[in-house]
């Protein structure tokens, strides 16, 4: 080979070698970097939409009511989840303003509405200065309405639940679930973002005292207590923006089990809207905002639809159903870091089989073994302005004389410090009907 062939292929191997390293390169980037990418913009940077100046929304920091540890616990956490680490959680997600309604004119026709629906006489009416009270001997309940936002509790007397659970069985817990859902689909309130929950049950004993308890078995309880699961979705895919079948599939495999998919009309075209949800959590782990106590039906004194009704807490909050923003969160691991420090909320610390209906003892711990880490949203009891993401850390307890129990500690998941103005960010692409950008 001559030295002018020798510098020929000695060039063209350099400008494949530069090819094949070029092409390395953008797969290695395409690998690593395509996923971040594949998201609209507000999922990529937060908008912080929801107000147009941070010191506005910094107003409504989550503040978390929590239960006390007992004297001596040791704030001692160790991480036993299946990896040995905290799984990936979303780093930007929705946040949505709530409705918050304000008192009506019609408030008190509104609340009597409600109440003959019940089985009360509407005219019987006891006028309080922030409710509605109806108070019915013969059919031993009870009914207090808020007049701001007419949520409401109905609740029966201890003894008349107990004579009714002699003269039956109870329903099994799905019938319960059932029962519930009927009862308030029939006034009204089952609103869709409840209809989609896996509803919860719990075996209730009602005890002389009228104080409540929790049992193992039906021919124990009194009662079934129904808890109703709301779900809000933290992350949204319409089907019109460009890429979102690719979107889609990375959320998939980073959230799996959350993905839902509607159909919506916009702009008199159908499209499918992807929402990846979850749950949205309340002060006490154990407990919804609304509960429904079904029991033994007594036909004889209650209208049909309540004849196994005993008792309700309706406590909702209506959300706006498109998110006012999105804010960027702290890692899973600080939130950790903060709750290790003493700053999270505990929101449930019971031993194993315990009774977590009756009311909450402090107790004393020893080492707190975390399992998971879920990022769910946080509603109070009370008023709040706006519905925000929250850690949901929960675990092993071990307690005096190594006796082991579960735990739940929630920390708020906004990264309040680096909250800013409200940011106008770019429009996704939407895809044109004839497919041509």
């Amino acid at each position: 080979m001559t030295l002018t062939e020798a510098a020929f292929w000695t060039k063209r191997f350099g400008v494949i070698a530069l090819g094949a390293f070029v092409v390395f390169v953008v797969v290695i980037l395409t690998v690593t970097l395509g996923g971040e990418e594949l998201m609209p913009p507000q999922y990529l940077t937060a908008n912080y939409a929801c107000t147009e100046k941070r010191d506005e929304f910094l107003q409504h920091k989550l503040e978390i009511p929590s239960l006390k540890l007992a004297d001596g616990s040791e704030m001692v956490f160790e991480i036993l989840t299946d990896t040995g680490k905290i799984d990936s959680l979303p780093e930007i997600v929705n946040v949505y303003k709530f409705d918050n309604p304000t008192q009506s004119l019609s408030a008190q026709a509104s609340a009597k509405i409600l109440a003959n629906k019940i089985g009360f006489n509407p005219d019987s009416v006891i006028r309080r200065t922030d409710s509605y009270v109806w108070v019915d001997r013969e059919i031993k309940k009870s009914l207090v309405v808020q007049a701001k936002n007419l949520n409401f509790q109905l609740t029966s007397e201890a003894s008349y639940i107990r004579e009714v659970s002699s003269t039956g069985n109870l329903p099994t817990e799905n019938e319960a679930k059932s029962i519930a859902a009927n009862a308030l689909r029939s006034l009204g309130l089952y609103s869709e973002d409840y209809q989609k929950g896996n509803h919860q049950t719990k075996l209730i004993n009602v005890t002389p005292d009228g104080t409540f308890t929790r049992v193992s078995s039906l021919d124990e309880a009194n009662l079934i207590r129904v808890d109703f699961v709301r779900n809000k979705s933290m992350i949204t895919i319409p089907s019109i923006i460009v890429g979102a079948d690719s979107m889609v599939q990375a959320l998939n495999r980073k959230m799996p089990n959350t993905h839902q998919v509607e159909s919506q009309i916009v702009n008199d075209e159908r499209i499918e809207i992807h929402t990846f949800n979850t749950l949205v959590m309340f002060p006490q782990a154990q407990k919804s905002n609304i509960s429904v106590y079904v029991g033994v039906e007594d036909r004889e004194m209650v209208k049909d639809n309540y004849a196994s009704i005993y008792q309700i807490d309706y406590t909702y909050w209506p959300i706006q159903i498109e998110s006012c923003g999105t804010y960027e969160l702290i890692s899973p691991q600080v939130a950790i870091e903060k709750v290790q420090s003493g700053e999270g909320s505990l929101a449930y610390l019971y031993e194993d089989y315990a009774d977590d209906v009756s009311e909450y003892t402090p107790k004393r711990v020893k080492k707190f073994s975390i399992t998971d880490v879920f990022l769910y949203y946080y509603e109070d009891r009370t008023e709040l302005e706006y519905l925000q993401p929250i850690y949901y850390i929960q675990g092993e307890a071990i307690f005096e004389n190594d006796v082991k129990g579960s735990f739940v500690y929630m920390y708020p998941a906004i990264s309040y410090d680096i909250v800013q103005d409200k940011i106008d960010l770019p429009a996704p692409v939407v895809q044109q009907k004839s497919g041509i950008l």
